[in-house]
């Protein structure tokens, strides 16, 4: 059966003969020499195993030493039979090889400790090590980790040419005499070759010793440069896919420019068609009206000339259908307001003390709660609340209160108007804000309607009939605003 040594306890058995060989010449030597009567000399030799013992074993060093002086000066004794010159210079001896010993020991010991130090730096170091002659280009040391990232075991690298790892010439040249140049480099970015044959990119930093060997720390980058090569990919995709995106937009914008452009065009032929339209409709209805008039004065004349009843009853008839004609005309001019200009912001508070101070309240008491409201709506919208006024005051039988109020709910802002007057029959809460309805009660209620539905808001009765009306105005969010006594909105509105 054949035994393999390793390397390793192969040199440490190597240098225990040498040293053991050491001690045998060294102790022989001084007893062929005391016995021959020379005291001279051979005390130099003692030095070889005290700094061979020291270099294998530096913790027992110092035993070492001051047990090989005291042999030394025992064989002294013996042999020169206490002889007082050779007892002086044996002892002189004794303390210089003691002082050795404990010297080289000590210097060993920390050069000892600072090596396992930088070996277990070496050792356990999250990059990879390896070092290299300059001269032969052949690996001499290769922490586990770089092996581990070159896939290979480390006595395979241990000894090979660097070639092994670097397979490009041209860059391996172009590292080394950098090295060569500099004596430091540092973050270049090399490519080596792993065992299974597949490139690897390593970040290297480089310097050199004094024995001209080269040690190399490596950062495996691979992994990161190929996700820079993935999002340099699709940052070059994002960005073509941004110009053709601008360039689609910026087409786009031409031809919206293009169609605002014509927009433009007809909304001002349009402009001056409702113009026109308002104007002959301005005339007609002032000539309308101005022709009832006269028909309504004839009426009254031959209400004064006839006494037969039945011809009077047919006068208050066509009295009343003329009394309609024209107040449906004057709605139209009403009507035809809303909407025509662009809506605004309304201060409420203003709004409501306008529209109550318009019309004889006739000792009706007329009270509301609005401070600070802001709500933007149609231009007509301040008729919302002088129809609402005079809704009480003609429909609301024995009623003596309005108040107006308001209040935030989940989905907006909720403005009230409640009398104390009769309200409105259940079957009539829908039809009062329709066009045909006002035939019999008139047209504010749906002239309101129209007024919010063009920014959005709505109006409903929600009142107890008997217990007097309530309406409710639903103001969405966004289109109100509560201001602060300095004059700026509240957030969030």
């Amino acid at each position: 059966m054949i035994i393999r040594i390793a390397p390793e306890k192969k040199q440490q058995l190597y240098w225990t003969i040498t040293l053991v060989f050491t001690i045998l010449i060294t102790l022989s030597s001084t007893i062929y020499s005391l016995s021959h009567g020379i005291y001279d000399g051979f005390p130099f030799i003692y030095f070889i195993p005290i700094i061979l013992f020291v270099y294998l074993y530096p913790s027992r060093g110092v035993f070492f030493s001051l047990g090989i002086s005291t042999v030394y000066i025992l064989l002294v004794y013996v042999y020169s039979g206490f002889y007082s010159q050779a007892v002086a210079v044996s002892t002189a001896w004794f303390v210089v090889f003691v002082t050795i010993g404990v010297v080289t020991s000590t210097f060993a010991e920390g050069l000892r400790e600072e090596e396992l130090k930088y070996l277990g730096i070496f050792e356990n170091s999250q990059a990879g090590i390896f070092t290299f002659d300059l001269d032969t280009q052949r690996l001499a040391e290769v922490n586990g980790k770089c092996a581990q990232m070159l896939r290979y075991e480390r006595p395979e690298l241990t000894g090979a040419d660097l070639s092994r790892i670097m397979t490009g010439k041209e860059s391996r040249e172009r590292f080394v005499r950098q090295i060569r140049e500099h004596r430091k480099t540092g973050d270049l970015e090399l490519l080596f070759t792993a065992r299974d044959g597949t490139t690897r990119q390593f970040l290297v930093s480089a310097s050199v010793t004094p024995g001209n060997i080269a040690i190399c720390s490596a950062i495996d980058i691979t992994a990161r440069k190929l996700a820079e090569q993935v999002i340099e990919r699709a940052r070059n995709d994002l960005e073509m896919r941004v110009n053709k995106r601008t360039e689609e937009l910026m087409r786009v914008n031409k031809e919206l420019t293009a169609e605002i452009e014509e927009r433009k065009r007809f909304e001002a032929a349009i402009r001056l068609a409702n113009h026109k339209i308002n104007t002959l409709t301005g005339i007609t209805r002032h000539d309308i009206l101005n022709q009832i008039t006269a028909v309504v004065m004839y009426l009254s004349l031959i209400r004064e000339s006839v006494t037969d009843p039945v011809v009077t009853g047919y006068l208050e008839k066509v009295v009343d259908v003329t009394g309609m004609i024209q107040k449906q005309v004057r709605f139209t001019q009403d009507y035809q307001s809303i909407g025509a200009s662009e809506p605004r912001w309304h201060n409420v508070d203003e709004e409501i003390s306008e529209a109550a101070a318009a019309v004889n309240q006739n000792g009706m008491v007329i009270e509301w709660q609005v401070d600070g409201l802001e709500i933007f709506a149609d231009s007509g919208f301040p008729k919302v609340f002088l129809k609402l006024i005079e809704n009480a005051l003609i429909h609301g039988t024995h009623a003596t209160l309005i108040r107006f109020s308001c209040r935030e709910a989940e989905d907006g802002l909720i403005i009230s108007c409640e009398d104390n007057g009769v309200g409105i029959p259940e079957v009539s809460k829908e039809r009062i804000f329709r066009r045909e309805y006002f035939r019999n009660t008139g047209y504010g209620l749906f002239l309101i309607s129209e007024i919010l539905s063009i920014t959005g808001l709505s109006i409903r009765e929600t009142g107890t009939p008997g217990s007097g009306a309530l309406f409710e105005i639903h103001v969405p969010r966004g289109a109100y605003r509560l201001i602060r006594k300095t004059g700026e909105p509240e957030s969030g509105r």
